[in-house]
């Protein structure tokens, strides 16, 4: 289905001209809703979110005439889009009230929809959520039997670990959280809570394990003994700031203060070493807790996980000075200040492809150069998210000009060379180093449920108001 299409380009790093960029992101916000809502109620037999199409032709994902490697139709759900999604539905009906291009009744309408498409898929999940004693994984059958990818490629059932936890169950927690807030399921947001704090107190323990099953050979993305990546702390910090803001507690903003700290202690590089440089952001950590040193001797960076770690960090920041708490000590708030902005401007400047438009997906901060020069969409919304918090936490950074310079930057990128008009302005999965989209997997074959796309770009429109900016919400 083609939409009509206007990216507004962003010529100058202005507030103003910044803010009239939001006219064609709320354009984009609605139609991937309306696609996923039409998407849904076309087989409500189904019960889960649908978002299994090729970004490039818009086709749907047939079932393969082989079920040991068809991965990509109905026959496979991924705990990661079910997880994602449900917080993305709720964060969406939260934000329709803003939305300035639906008139009322095209608001009370969807709200209407995704109220009965969240009860759905909330209830269908909890249902293979029990079945599997309280866990969710990366990707299970219709009925909930754990999957995984053999080292054939083939599809294989697989037993979960009682003794730890995964993005699994990471994602479908702070999902089911969101949605029982919206839907005021009082006894389900306790269940959600006590679940997260379960995968929460795993990532603190060492007890987290990441769940995620290969689609690409360049993304090397099983678990490798003693190697501790920062991505359990930065997601984490997103949920931990939903239900510290939907609650105000004391142990979540005590919780975010240590995940923030344990970050910037070990991720950020503050000194000069061998080839490092002050403001690198290095993926992963040995036992040691120094810098993890891959067999070939690369010292990898996930630009895109450092920019979205900038936002978990600013959001949390957000939400706690939006509780008015005291618990989030000056001396946190300071040092995020003096570093965090700089460390989105130096790792934007590493790893973005000028001339192709968008953010490579790994670099070797040993060799300083582009490991994997493939380009994921996700990179980008969450830049534009992590740049509008800062701004908006930090109105008086001396560096907002190259700040608001990175955001300009991944706006254009984002809006001319990822949304895909011909497909509900959904956007190509990735790119490669000359720009061209590709069909390579870089999380999961699903497209995006409105997460990256829909809740970062929610997040700048809060920031980017019409008039007067405003806050994100806590409980968004």
């Amino acid at each position: 289905m083609s939409q009509s299409w206007n990216p507004v380009l962003i010529t100058e790093p202005t507030d103003e001209a910044i803010r009239a960029a939001r006219g064609a992101y709320e354009t984009m916000l609605v139609a991937i809703l309306d696609a996923m809502l039409e998407r849904y109620e076309r087989d409500r037999r189904y019960h889960f979110i649908d978002t299994k199409l090729n970004l490039i032709t818009g086709e749907d994902f047939a079932p393969g005439d082989d079920p040991a490697r068809d991965f990509k139709s109905k026959r496979v759900v991924f705990g990661w889009i079910q997880g994602r999604g449900l917080e993305s539905l709720a964060g969406h009906a939260r934000w329709l009230a803003d939305c300035a291009i639906l008139d009322d009744d095209g608001k009370r309408d969807r709200i209407g929809r995704l109220r009965e498409m969240m009860a759905d898929v909330l209830a269908c999940m909890e249902a293979r959520r029990l079945r599997n004693h309280g866990r969710v994984t990366f990707m299970m059958t219709t009925d909930g039997q754990p999957l995984g990818i053999s080292d054939q490629g083939t599809l294989e059932s697989i037993k979960l670990d009682p003794d730890t936890r995964g993005y699994g169950d990471m994602f479908y927690a702070k999902g089911l959280y969101a949605a029982a807030h919206y839907l005021g399921l009082e006894e389900k947001m306790g269940e959600a809570e006590a679940y997260f704090r379960a995968v929460i107190e795993a990532v603190e323990t060492g007890a987290f394990a990441t769940d995620q099953q290969p689609f690409d050979p360049r993304n090397k993305v099983r678990p490798v003994p003693g190697r501790r990546a920062q991505g359990p702390h930065m997601i984490g910090l997103f949920g931990i700031s939903l239900v510290a803001g939907a609650t105000g507690s004391a142990e979540w903003l005590d919780r975010g203060c240590r995940f923030i700290e344990r970050i910037l202690a070990h991720h950020v590089v503050h000194k000069p070493a061998g080839a490092l440089v002050p403001y690198d952001f290095v993926e992963a950590i040995g036992e040691d807790c120094m810098p993890w040193v891959d067999g070939d001797g690369a010292i990898l960076c996930d630009p895109g996980h450092a920019l979205e770690c900038v936002g978990a960090m600013a959001r949390f920041l957000h939400v706690a000075r939006e509780l008015g708490t005291p618990r989030v000590p000056d001396s946190l708030v300071a040092e995020c200040r003096r570093i965090v902005p700089r460390l989105l401007v130096h790792v934007f400047r590493l790893a973005y492809n000028n001339s192709a438009g968008g953010i490579c997906k790994t670099y070797d901060l040993a060799s300083r150069k582009p490991q994997n020069d493939d380009m994921p969409w996700w990179s980008l919304p969450e830049t534009i998210r992590s740049a509008a918090l800062l701004l908006h936490l930090f109105p008086d950074l001396d560096n907002a000009a190259a700040v608001r310079q990175v955001l300009a930057d991944s706006s254009n990128a984002f809006l001319t060379r990822y949304v895909n008009p011909a497909v509900h302005l959904m956007t190509y999965q990735t790119r490669n180093s000359r720009g061209e989209p590709i069909d390579v997997i870089p999380g999961t074959p699903d497209a995006d449920p409105g997460y990256h796309t829909g809740l970062a770009i929610i997040d700048f429109l809060r920031c980017y108001g019409p008039s007067t900016p405003r806050a994100p919400e806590a409980h968004a």
